[in-house]
C-alpha cells in the first residue's frame, strides 16, 4: 500500500512538472508570436492574418495546459491523499 502511494506520488509529481514545462514553453511561444505580429503590422506585411490564427491556436494550448495544471493541483501530495 505504501509502495503504491509512493508510485502515485512520483507519477503525479512527474506529470505536474511536465505540464508546467509545457505551459512555460507555450507562454513563451505566445510572447514570440506577439513580437512577430507587432513586427509584421509595423512593416505592413500580409502575413498578419496567419500570425493571428497562430496566436489563437497557441492561446488554446495555453488554456488547455492551464486547466490541466489546475486539475493536477500545485502539490501532487494533495492529490494522492484524496
Amino acid at each position: 500500500m505504501v509502495h503504491d502511494d509512493l508510485d502515485s506520488l512520483a507519477i503525479a509529481e512527474s506529470e505536474s512538472k511536465r505540464v508546467a514545462a509545457l505551459l512555460r514553453d507555450a507562454r513563451s511561444a505566445l510572447r514570440r508570436i506577439d513580437v512577430l505580429a507587432a513586427t509584421a503590422m509595423a512593416t505592413g506585411d500580409e502575413s498578419v492574418p496567419s500570425i493571428a490564427e497562430a496566436r489563437v491556436a497557441v492561446e488554446r494550448v495555453v488554456r488547455g495546459l492551464s486547466l490541466r495544471q489546475l486539475i493536477l493541483g500545485r502539490s501532487p501530495r494533495r492529490r494522492v491523499g484524496r
